[in-house]
């Protein structure tokens, strides 16, 4: 470390002396850690976004079919199936989710978004959001929904409607459908707008499901209870067509159906790669340069006696300075993006502590890579050729 501390001030004036070069090197590894931050961001939000609304079940299990593979893609399974976990020890309610997707209509530019529909019991709803308990006879009335201010705006000027008191009449389905409150959830790749309505208004909407076709239900355990022992209780006379997942598990299956059953994982992986190749190629092209403009420099050095490690040390610490000092403007840059990603979309995208650090040690190793490649020629130097 000693030795290391020593050669930092030679690499820092053998970077320094050319300022130009070193903020268009600064400038160009910033780039490339932009590029890796927003396709982490967007990724991060993905999956962020998905488990949005699993966070607002109101309950510690769920019910769902083994073919079960994320929320959007629902499928149906018996309520009796849910009736019967009522029983067990530990349990102290149940209740059902109702999820499917419907075309909402923009009443001003007469254009359908799709939107994801929950449909609850507003005596015990699915859903922990504030509004489900507080406008309960609201939910009640027909064709009457609540609509997620965080949807996109091409869903309409319902949150400036209501603003003013006023109800929104739209079509959901093609039938009349009137938004009577507002709550905030966040928007899913799964579709461009959220509602939630009353049990009874989801089957007005949905008349082909059948009254006893639920989409997901809800186990809500008393104080105290063994969350893990009810799961394999219930587990043990569960009809083999379905399973209990704690709402841990039904994230992590959400992810994986992202993940793996998804081009999206693999766009962001290649968008990461690509930021890193872009990064390393500028990197080795600077120190490349500066090795050759200082060819006759380190053959002195090494004429002198100082040997490769030495050399090779300056350039591997001319890289790790190019690593450091870019690192900070990209991080402003990228959380600048992020923001705009967030306003513009309104997914979940902001910079962690744990993305800043992963991005940073990439940089470090990238560019340290970069540096080790760009002093081939140094290493090979013979001081005889030179001079």
């Amino acid at each position: 470390m000693n030795l290391l501390g020593s050669r930092t001030p030679v690499a820092w004036l053998q970077l320094s002396h050319r300022p130009l070069r070193l903020l268009a090197a600064i400038a160009g590894v910033s780039f490339a850690n932009v590029l890796v931050f927003f396709q982490l961001g967007l990724s991060g939000s993905l999956y962020d976004s998905q488990k949005r609304p699993i966070d607002q079940i109101s309950g510690q299990l769920v019910l769902v079919p083994q073919r079960y593979t994320n929320l959007g893609e629902p499928l149906n399974f018996s309520r009796a199936q849910l009736v019967r976990v009522r029983g067990v020890q530990g349990v102290a309610g149940v209740t059902p989710l109702y999820i499917g997707k419907a075309d909402w209509l923009n009443r001003d530019t007469r254009q359908s978004k799709q939107a994801l529909v929950f449909g609850v019991t507003p005596e015990n709803p699915a859903m922990k959001l504030p509004i489900l308990q507080q406008n309960k006879t609201l939910l009640k009335q027909p064709n009457t929904l609540f609509f997620d201010s965080a949807s996109k705006k091409a869903a309409g000027s319902v949150v400036q409607t209501l603003a003013t008191g006023s109800s929104y009449l739209t079509e959901l389905r093609g039938q009349q459908a009137k938004v009577v409150g507002i709550f905030k959830l966040g928007l899913t790749f799964a579709a461009d707008i959220n509602v939630i309505m009353s049990a009874a208004n989801f089957q007005t909407y949905f008349p082909e499901k059948s009254n006893d076709d639920i989409q997901l239900g809800v186990i809500q355990l008393s104080a105290g209870a063994n969350e893990a022992q009810v799961q394999a209780t219930i587990s043990r006379f569960l009809d083999p067509s379905l399973q209990v997942l704690t709402i841990q598990q039904l994230k992590e299956r959400e992810m994986s159906h992202w993940q793996r059953n998804t081009s999206f994982g693999l766009i962001f992986n290649l968008g990461v790669l690509v930021g890193l190749a872009v990064g390393a190629i500028i990197v080795y092209q600077i120190l490349y340069s500066d090795v050759g403009d200082h060819l006759s420099e380190y053959a002195t050095m090494k004429a002198i006696g100082y040997g490769d490690n030495f050399v090779v040390g300056i350039i591997l610490q001319e890289s790790l300075l190019l690593a450091t000092l870019a690192f900070l403007p990209s991080v402003l840059l990228s959380m600048l993006l992020y923001q705009v990603l967030v306003r513009a979309t309104g997914l979940l995208v902001a910079m962690t502590l744990g993305r800043a650090l992963f991005v940073f040690c990439l940089t470090l190793v990238l560019c340290s890579a970069s540096g080790w490649l760009a002093t081939g020629k140094l290493r090979r130097l013979d001081p005889a050729e030179v001079f």
